[in-house]
């Protein structure tokens, strides 16, 4: 299933990653662990869960996607807080390559325009 394309009228709540959509059992049943898996995550610090107004966990696609990445670095023998560095440091890679790309356009921009004067 691919996530629509958004556009200026297609931006509310369910277009955003961020927003803590998901419950914890329909959670822990999308990636295939268990609640105790999820607050484990959480008090490793992994993500902080967001929480209904009734004091309930609610997870966004984000929580997701860092869980998922942690259940299989943990099939895999690594230990929480490991796992949860290694995924820090993954996300601080991917902003930092992100961040240089844009800074490599307005470079070209800038060295491809005519001088001003």
């Amino acid at each position: 299933m691919t996530e629509p394309a958004r556009t200026a009228t297609n931006t509310g709540p369910l277009d955003d990653a961020a927003y803590p959509a998901y419950a914890m059992g329909p959670a822990a049943k999308a990636i295939g662990v268990t609640p105790g898996f999820l607050r484990a995550a959480e008090t490793a610090g992994l993500f902080e869960s967001h929480r209904s107004e009734g004091g309930h966990r609610r997870y966004s696609r984000d929580d997701l996607r860092r869980a998922d990445r942690a259940r299989h670095l943990v099939d895999e023998g690594l230990r929480m807080d490991a796992v949860v560095r290694i995924i820090d440091l993954e996300y601080q890679l991917a902003a930092a390559s992100a961040m240089i790309e844009i800074l490599r356009q307005r470079l070209d921009r800038r060295q491809s325009s005519p001088p001003a004067g």
